[in-house]
C-alpha cells in the first residue's frame, strides 16, 4: 500500500501525524504550523522559512538535565483549548533596574509576573535573610527562574525534596533540610504572593510551556496503580483526563479556541517597552482526508497552540484536528489542506520590511493603542 498524499495548498508548514487516542484508536491528525515574523511596529508576515513541528521539542537548556520547554513537543493527538506560551526575556528599562514588572495579555487571557536581579538567601544573626536584588539588563523568563526545584540538604537521601509543580526552579526548602548559605532565590515571582520566608511556596510564575511531569499537569494523566496494570494496561487509565494535553502555564490556557483575531500586548519584554498587534486573523485552514474506502471526511481544525517567541520575534500558531481511523495509517489514501487567505497575506520573503504592507500594519498598529496589561 503507498503512503497516502499530502497536499500542502497553504503558505504554512503541514504535517499528518498517526496517533492513539486513550483506548488505542488509530488516528490521523493534521497540523498546520504557520509562523510569522514579527517587524517592527508590530505587524506581521509570513516568515521565508516555516519549520516543521518541533517533534522532540526544544529544551531552554539543552545541556542540563532535567531542563524546562522552550518549545513544548508538538505531538499532541488533540487539545481541548488553546495553549498560549511566551518565549523571551524581561529586558530592563535602564542600567539600575533591581525590579520590574511584565505583563502579557492574548484576547482574553492575562497574565503578570515581578522579576528580580539575583539574590540569595543567607544567615543574619541566625535567620535567614534575602539579599537586596543586583541589577540586570536581561532576565530570561524561564522556569529555571521560577520558585521551585530541589532542596538535598538533608543528612539522608530520603528526606530530599523537590517542587512537583517546578522541578527545575530555585529557592525551595525544606524543614528537614540543613541550613545554607547563599542559595539563590527566585528572580521571577507571583506579584500577590511575594517571598517572605525560605519556607514560603509561591505558585511558580512563568509564562511558558510545562512539562507533561509536573502537578498541575500530571495528575490529568491518570492513576497507574495494579488495578490499571491488571485490568488496562498496556491502555491508558480510565481516569486520563485529555486536559493532559494542555501545555500552557497557569493563566495562559484558554476555556476554549481562540478565534485567531484577538489583540495581542506585551510590557517589558522588548527593547521598546511594549509591543502590540494582533493575530493575523486568517481562518482555520480546511482539511480534506479521502480514505481508501471511498469515503471523504472534512473535521474542523482548532487554533490550539500560540507562541509568540520574543528573542526571535517570531509568531507560531499551529492548528489541528483528529480524525478516528477505522484499523490504521493504511486506511487514507490523500491529505488535502488548504488555506485560500493564507497565500494573500504578506511575507517576509515578498514584502521589504518597510514596504507598503508592513507601513500599513504598523499604522493599524498604532492606531488600536492596546492596553496595558495589569503588571
Amino acid at each position: 500500500m503507498p503512503h497516502p498524499t499530502l497536499d500542502n495548498q497553504t503558505a504554512f508548514h503541514a504535517d499528518a501525524l498517526h496517533l492513539v487516542d486513550e483506548d488505542f484508536q488509530p488516528l490521523l491528525t493534521p497540523v498546520v504550523r504557520a509562523s510569522f515574523d514579527i517587524l517592527p511596529g508590530g505587524s506581521l508576515a509570513v516568515r521565508a522559512e516555516q519549520r516543521p513541528l518541533e517533534v522532540a521539542g526544544i529544551f531552554h537548556e539543552p545541556d542540563v538535565e532535567p531542563s524546562s520547554y522552550r518549545y513544548e513537543p508538538e505531538v499532541a493527538p488533540f487539545k481541548l483549548a488553546t495553549d498560549v506560551a511566551f518565549v523571551g526575556h524581561a529586558v530592563a528599562p535602564n542600567a539600575r533596574t533591581t525590579q520590574m514588572d511584565v505583563g502579557v495579555r492574548v484576547g482574553p487571557l492575562v497574565k503578570s509576573l515581578r522579576v528580580f536581579g539575583d539574590r540569595v538567601w543567607f544567615r543574619s544573626m541566625g535567620e535567614p535573610t534575602l539579599t537586596s536584588p543586583a541589577t540586570f539588563e536581561r532576565m530570561p523568563i524561564t522556569y529555571e527562574r521560577a520558585f521551585g526545584g530541589w532542596d538535598r540538604s538533608a543528612p539522608e537521601p530520603i528526606d530530599h525534596e523537590f517542587e512537583r509543580r517546578n522541578p527545575v526552579g530555585r529557592g525551595f526548602h525544606t524543614r528537614k533540610g540543613r541550613a545554607r548559605a547563599s542559595v539563590p532565590a527566585p528572580n521571577i515571582e507571583d506579584i500577590a504572593s511575594p517571598i517572605r520566608s525560605p519556607y514560603d511556596t509561591p505558585p511558580p510564575m512563568g509564562l511558558g510551556f510545562v512539562s507533561p511531569d509536573w502537578q498541575p499537569r500530571a495528575s490529568f494523566a491518570g492513576t497507574y496503580d495494579d488495578a490499571w496494570k491488571d485490568q488496562r494496561f498496556p491502555l491508558l487509565p480510565t481516569d486520563f483526563d485529555r486536559r493532559f494535553h494542555s501545555a500552557g502555564s497557569a493563566g495562559l490556557v484558554a476555556s476554549g479556541y481562540l478565534r485567531g483575531d484577538e489583540h495581542v500586548s506585551i510590557v517589558g519584554m522588548v527593547a521598546e517597552g511594549r509591543l502590540g498587534f494582533s493575530l493575523p486573523g486568517v481562518p482555520p485552514p480546511s482539511v480534506m482526508v479521502s480514505l481508501v474506502d471511498g469515503s471523504r471526511h472534512q473535521p474542523p481544525m482548532n487554533l490550539d497552540t500560540v507562541i509568540v517567541d520574543l528573542d526571535e520575534r517570531v509568531l507560531v500558531m499551529m492548528w489541528r484536528t483528529s480524525l478516528p481511523l477505522p484499523d490504521g495509517p493504511h486506511d487514507v489514501r490523500a491529505i488535502e489542506l488548504s488555506s485560500p487567505e493564507s497565500l494573500t497575506l504578506p511575507r517576509s520573503d515578498v514584502e521589504p520590511r518597510g514596504g507598503p504592507a508592513a507601513n500599513q500594519a504598523t499604522n493599524q498598529s498604532r492606531q488600536s493603542n492596546p492596553a496595558r496589561p495589569t503588571p
